[in-house]
């Protein structure tokens, strides 16, 4: 990775107050990059938007059309346009399916696959020709089903497939989308969950997969990334 590889990039960032989202948000700061960034969480995004330089944030509700088109409404008024949109905004809530309010299910899509949707729909139109870049942040879980989220496993599987038929569909305009499919990072997106944190992946580690989808030309296109910790310490 060259040290200028970053530099000068605009890049949208969603889900960015979560553990791997903030991460990504100061390596990409730091690397030389102007992000915008949003995120449920107003305290969260200002507590990232006055330590750095090169960031704006935008709290919105990724659920929410309104606040998502109003989030990249401030991307065009600022930049003009985007080199890219990475779209880590998610929810996991596990549980039996008989034991299930229908609105947790429900908001298990709507976060994940409903808030990739409109990102990328209004991303889509700022994206620079010949060189923007979508990278839709999936899940190991939406190709490896567990028992004990099955809503979850079905969101990410929409993700990926949207992901896929996306990039399909603005190929013409010579835009790629990449889905990443990552294993499990010791962030607090687990909550309480019982999980043995030291067999996870750090937030660094996903996101410096990110990292390399981002750093890739614009001819090549990486288009399913699937990875995990291998169980060994680090």
């Amino acid at each position: 990775m060259r040290s200028d590889q970053f530099k000068g990039i605009r890049v949208a960032v969603t889900g960015a107050t979560g553990g791997i989202g903030r991460e990504l948000v100061s390596a990409l700061v730091e690397l030389g990059a102007v992000v915008a960034a949003t995120g449920t969480s107003e305290e969260r995004l200002a507590e990232l938007g006055s330590s750095q330089d090169g960031l704006f944030t935008h709290a919105a509700d990724i659920t929410s059309e309104a606040d998502v088109e109003g989030f990249f409404k401030e991307i065009r008024s600022r930049w003009g346009g985007v080199d890219a949109v990475i779209n880590l905004a998610g929810a996991s809530i596990p549980g039996k399916v008989e034991e299930m309010p229908a609105a947790d299910f429900m908001k298990m899509l709507e976060v994940n696959v409903l808030g990739t949707f409109l990102a990328c729909k209004y991303a889509i139109p700022l994206l620079t020709d010949n060189k923007g870049l979508v990278i839709n942040v999936s899940s190991l879980a939406g190709s490896r089903p567990n028992a004990t989220a099955p809503g979850y496993c079905t969101a990410k599987a929409a993700v990926s497939m949207f992901s896929d038929a996306l990039g399909l569909q603005i190929k013409d305009r010579n835009l790629r989308v990449s889905n990443l499919s990552p294993g499990g990072a010791d962030t607090p997106f687990w909550g309480d969950r019982p999980v043995k944190r030291e067999a996870l992946m750090s937030a660094a580690d996903v996101v410096s997969a990110i990292l390399f989808v981002l750093g890739t030309p614009p001819h090549v296109v990486v288009r399913e990334l699937s990875f995990e910790s291998s169980g060994l310490p680090h």
